[in-house]
């Protein structure tokens, strides 16, 4: 064996080393790195006698933030290794939900998300459908705006009448649209029952409109999306039946609208809100019984 460092002066055996409080340091983060936190404590326990106690507790943060260092870097690898392509991710989901394949697929994005940002959300038209039924449409409507509606293939259209039917569950739409005389109506009588299920009229997301025909078109054909409090968006984007190609149009599509705020193809903004979507930290594919597995390429 070598020589000792100039700087370690040589005690003998059963005494602790008596390290200056540099080259301690420096010792005990290259134990922390090799053996990990116990085994750099318990060696400075051992070693701690021989400096002052300042530098012994100032070695401690080292190794302690050294050992935290090397948990990240062991946890981002590990979640790299087991990061797929998206055509390996669906291969790998479809032969766990092979006795189930009209599952859905669904993207879990994380975004860097701010405290105090409003959370993102929107509405997106994806290439292929990929909710399971079709969205419930109730207009409130009257006249020519009413026959407008029907002829759109709104479900249930009609005036105050209906408004008994919405406050008992009799009837549940999935999407609500008024035209603008009716709106203080509903408005006093709704806005408590319909807002805290998100279906509330309003003209900022294009429900509240004149042209009743074209928004019954559009509820049928989108999808809306919300980011959690964390900013945290989960959306179904297709089913296991489906092939690779639809599945792969469906993703960057909607990818596409979270990232930009709008619709691919489309001339109106289909994210209401007040800041732009935070940038995208990681992008899950899963399925009903499938893992969550991180996509290289979203």
């Amino acid at each position: 064996m070598g020589a000792a460092p100039n700087d370690i002066k040589q005690t003998s055996i059963g005494q602790a080393p008596n390290f200056d409080r540099p080259t301690y340091i420096y010792s005990m983060s290259l134990v922390s790195a090799r053996l990990g936190y116990s085994a750099a404590l318990n060696a400075s326990a051992s070693c701690s006698r021989g400096i002052s106690t300042s530098s012994a507790r100032h070695a401690s943060k080292v190794i302690a933030a050294a050992a935290k260092a090397a948990k990240r870097a062991k946890a981002k690898d590990a979640a790299n290794s087991e990061a797929m392509t998206l055509q390996d991710a669906v291969a790998v989901l479809r032969a766990v939900e092979i006795a189930a394949p009209a599952s859905a697929y669904e993207l879990t994005v994380t975004t860097k998300f701010i405290r105090g940002q409003t959370v993102p959300r929107g509405k997106i038209s994806l290439p292929r459908d990929a909710r399971a039924s079709a969205e419930t449409v109730l207009v409130f409507a009257t006249g020519k705006s009413a026959n407008a509606a029907r002829a759109a293939g709104a479900h249930h259209v009609g005036g105050e009448e209906l408004i008994p039917d919405l406050l008992s569950s009799k009837l549940t739409p999935t999407k609500v649209i008024c035209t603008p005389t009716l709106l203080p109506i509903v408005q006093k009588q709704l806005a408590r029952f319909l807002g805290p299920k998100g279906l509330m009229p309003s003209e900022k997301r294009g429900t509240v409109t004149t042209n009743v025909a074209s928004a019954v078109k559009l509820a049928q054909g989108t999808m809306n999306w919300k980011g959690d409090r964390l900013g945290v968006i989960r959306a179904p984007v297709a089913r296991v039946s489906w092939p690779l190609e639809d599945v792969t149009n469906n993703v960057k599509a909607f990818m596409e609208a979270v990232k930009l705020g709008t619709s691919p193809g489309s001339a109106e903004p289909t994210v209401v809100v007040k800041k732009k979507a935070s940038s995208v930290l990681q992008v899950f594919l899963s399925s009903r019984q499938g893992p969550g597995i991180r996509l290289l390429d979203a």
